[in-house]
């Protein structure tokens, strides 16, 4: 089974990112709001805080402990938002649950969504398409399906997936049926759940992008198995995959808003 290594991939994006840094001469500005001590988030905070910083992005990160109120974070947004020196923000998801992540997400200032949830044009799928496109080249005419467990990232996906001129389906984790996952040339899986699709469901020469991350007997895993046979397909491991790509993805947009905000 070749393993689809997103390292590469966001190794391209970001040296093509620096460069463009450079030739602008402008210092883009990130803003990064992390609420709470959930470890994962804390270790993906801090790889996109040296990542941003080895491209030259200037970064300032504010922490609010796990009883920060609602108030509290949206203040953390607003003083992003009136800093000129702040060019992208990023609320670290996911927030406390007395924290309604909508109502956050809403007050970021649209021209420095990072994220691009208010633009309705996330940057995880982003980098599930530069994943797709590194094996596939052009997307066009091939079919697509997408295991999620929240119907707002596969209808997401899905249009992302359309948008490429691919015929694209999500399904939600307990309706996975088989018959549909084997016909498609590239499935995007988001479950959460390890282990939980078999390596032999997928047809020959499919890509498969794996979108899921659990813990489970003391390692991260996705949600294809890791263990047993499997068809002559395209896999990104995890860790490895999606994650460094998604980073890539997300320096390059915050680059982006800052250029285009020198430009007016």
């Amino acid at each position: 089974m070749p393993i689809l290594s997103g390292k590469p991939i966001a190794e391209k994006i970001l040296s093509e990112t620096k460069a463009r840094i450079g030739q602008s001469g402008i210092v883009p500005g990130l803003g990064i709001v992390l609420v709470g001590d959930d470890a994962a988030s804390r270790i993906y905070v801090e790889l996109k805080e040296k990542r941003a910083r080895e491209l030259g992005i200037h970064v300032v990160r504010t922490e609010l402990p796990m009883t920060a109120t609602e108030t509290d974070a949206l203040d953390a947004v607003r003083a992003f938002n009136a800093d000129s020196s702040i060019h992208g923000i990023i609320m670290q998801l996911p927030l406390p649950g007395h924290i309604d992540a909508d109502r956050i997400i809403a007050a970021v200032d649209p021209t420095k969504d990072a994220d691009g949830f208010i633009a309705g044009d996330p940057v995880f799928p982003e980098a599930i398409i530069e994943l797709a496109k590194s094996v596939a080249g052009t997307l066009s005419g091939k079919k697509g399906v997408v295991i999620a467990n929240s119907e707002r990232f596969g209808e997401t996906m899905r249009r992302s997936l359309e948008h490429q001129g691919m015929e694209a389906e999500y399904v939600l984790g307990d309706s996975v049926a088989l018959e549909r996952i084997r016909d498609a040339d590239i499935v995007v899986t988001a479950l959460g759940r390890p282990d939980a699709l078999p390596r032999n469901m997928f047809k020959k020469g499919a890509i498969v992008i794996d979108g899921g991350i659990a813990r489970k007997d003391g390692r991260t895993r996705g949600d294809v198995s890791s263990e047993g046979d499997g068809e002559d397909v395209f896999l990104s491991p995890v860790p490895g995959g999606v994650g460094p790509v998604t980073i890539a993805c997300l320096l390059r947009r915050v680059t982006d808003l800052a250029i285009r905000k020198t430009a007016l």
